[in-house]
């Protein structure tokens, strides 16, 4: 584990961060050109009173200060809208988890699934990726030494500065010092320097060496880098900045379940339908990219928008929906059967009015659900009888 005191914020192109900065340039910009033209249409007005200019030249000034202002709002509108991706970026909830494979109970110690599962409970991290994490970290606390060259330590290989928190004097920017145990084991001092080490079995001491302990902050930290909200590849990047552990950790998790429901406990995924199961195997494991998805590079590495998404499930299931480089939600529209929405069905495929008309789309899973890629959360289901889905959906529906 290296988690560096840098606040997790790695921001990237198309980010909520770029857009709000945008956002507030642009509208600084137009108020300031707004403001100039209107006080020089002002003064244009004042210096005509004193002359021979007429009242109507004198409104004429007036309405074409009244006019350009109007543009520039208008310009202002378009550079704000222009930041926007294929879709809003809304919270979602992230699907994994599930019943343990056979990999998973040929290869993960039967002692330690109860103490993954509890911490799912507590925190809404999938017990797999806490099994994972252990896995890639410590071989399941096989290794004979369990303290890292940069000075990671116990079961889950805490740097101690993350463990009692980074507030703590002293120690170096990977998170190694020089804590007393007593100090670094005392929940009382974790929570005065905002560390992440837990208690778990309540004796007291919050201690990476023992292994219900271990775990649980590792549920903790993860939970805290976006893992409870499915964010997954975030979360697991947050515990090491490393893309090769972000790939081997996920693709034990991965590898560990059968099938796949909600880091919340709601079942899903699973439907019996070809096209609509294929995607579970990115839920949690992939990363919308606006264009991605078009080439197999992508595509190997779960690099995916929504339209290149679903072109690549009905691929998977021996429907082609048309040349891959060009697949947008515009052809894709106009495949298939219309169906009304009151009569959707698990792999009929359903639109949303995002950024544009027909701007979003997924597959029907049922209940009132749809898998797709979102770009908050890379390949995911999403409910869209409530909130942000509800509100943007249109009511096109086509089965292919």
């Amino acid at each position: 584990m290296s988690q560096i005191n840098d606040s997790n914020a790695h921001e990237t192109d198309g980010s909520s961060a770029l857009k709000n900065a945008a956002g507030t340039a642009g509208k600084g910009a137009a108020k300031k050109i707004a403001k100039k033209a209107l006080k020089a249409a002002t003064v244009k007005a004042a210096s005509a009173t004193g002359s021979t200019i007429s009242l109507p030249v004198i409104l004429g000034i007036a309405a074409a200060a009244i006019v350009l202002i109007g543009g520039l709002i208008i310009i202002a509108f378009v550079i704000l809208s222009s930041t926007g991706g294929e879709e809003e970026k809304q919270p979602g909830m992230g699907y994994y988890g599930g019943e343990i494979s056979e990999l998973g109970a040929n290869e993960i110690p039967a002692q330690y699934l109860p103490i993954y599962q509890a911490a799912e409970e507590k925190y809404g991290v999938p017990w797999n990726l806490l099994a994972a994490h252990h896995r890639v970290e410590t071989r399941f606390s096989t290794l004979e030494v369990m303290v890292s060259p940069v000075g990671a330590t116990g079961h889950m290989q805490f740097m101690p500065l993350t463990w009692i928190g980074w507030s703590y004097p002293g120690g170096n920017r990977l998170g190694n010092a020089n804590i007393p145990n007593e100090t670094l084991t005392d929940p009382t001092m974790i929570k005065k320097y905002g560390g992440y080490g837990v208690d778990a079995n309540g004796d007291g001491k919050a201690d990476p060496w023992d292994i219900e302990d271990a775990i649980y902050s590792a549920a903790n930290y993860l939970a805290a880098n976006g893992a409870a909200e499915g964010d997954l590849r975030r979360a697991v990047f947050a515990y090491n900045h490393a893309d090769w552990y972000v790939e081997e950790v996920l693709g034990f998790a991965d590898q560990y379940v059968k099938g796949y429901v909600t880091v919340g406990g709601e079942s899903g995924g699973n439907t019996g339908i070809e096209v609509v199961d294929v995607g579970n195997r990115w839920i949690g494991n992939s990363e919308y990219v606006f264009g991605g998805g078009r080439n197999q590079s992508d595509i190997s590495r779960g690099r995916f928008d929504c339209s290149s998404f679903v072109h690549w499930a009905f691929k998977e299931v021996g429907v082609d929906l048309g040349p891959l480089t060009s697949t947008s939600t515009e052809t894709l529209k106009h495949l298939g059967k219309p169906v009304s929405a009151s009569e959707m069905k698990p792999g009929d495929v359903v639109f949303f009015d995002t950024y544009k008309k027909d701007g979003h789309i997924g597959i029907y899973v049922g209940n009132g659900k749809f898998i797709g890629a979102q770009s908050s959360t890379g390949v995911a289901i999403a409910d869209m009888t409530k909130g942000y889905w509800k509100d943007v959906f249109n009511g096109r529906v086509k089965r292919i």
